[in-house]
């Protein structure tokens, strides 16, 4: 008799959290939009990785190769899943912002962040075969990784992982 109260009782708190589960998992999605700290340190890492990785700096093979696998692991990995859950999440304070420098940022960040993914994407699957696409799309990749960083630093700069407070003060922070 024991057994079959207890087994209802599990079957009702199963249930319950299962019909909760919807109300929880929109609460998580709305805070993961404000928890930007693991995207943001993906974003510079990959950008840090990749400028290390540019010919002009010439760096030893041993080295570049190691950087050039963690770019490319944690790239397709962590920061699509990362960011891209961040993005997802973060998508619609773009609409709701009642403040336009960060409507407009956060919307150049994801145009930008678009690009940059998808010819990373096409790097990783094609390589830099040489032709003129194939260098097209290597520049499209390097060069918005470049206005990308900066621009996700300025977006963020209240809340970035980077104490700007402690570095400069408040005179970048009265915007």
């Amino acid at each position: 008799m024991n057994e079959k109260v207890e087994e209802k009782r599990m079957s009702a708190s199963i249930s319950m959290s299962i019909s909760n589960n919807p109300e929880s998992i929109h609460t998580w999605w709305k805070r993961l939009a404000y928890r930007h700290k693991s995207a943001e340190f993906l974003m510079y890492f990959m950008f840090v990785s990749g400028v290390l990785l540019w010919d002009s700096l010439a760096l030893d093979w041993q080295a570049q190769r190691w950087l050039l696998l963690s770019h490319i692991v944690i790239g397709a990995t962590f920061f699509t899943v990362i960011v891209g859950a961040f993005w997802s999440s973060h998508r619609s304070l773009i609409q709701t912002s009642k403040k336009p420098f960060m409507r407009q940022t956060g919307t150049l960040i994801e145009w930008l962040l678009s690009a940059c993914t998808l010819t990373g994407f096409y790097i990783f699957f094609y390589g830099n075969t040489g032709n003129f696409i194939s260098t097209i799309i290597q520049d499209v990749h390097f060069y918005s990784s470049w206005i990308l960083a900066p621009l996700v630093c300025r977006h963020a700069i209240r809340w970035s992982i980077i104490n700007f407070k402690r570095i400069f003060g408040n005179t970048l922070l009265k915007r």
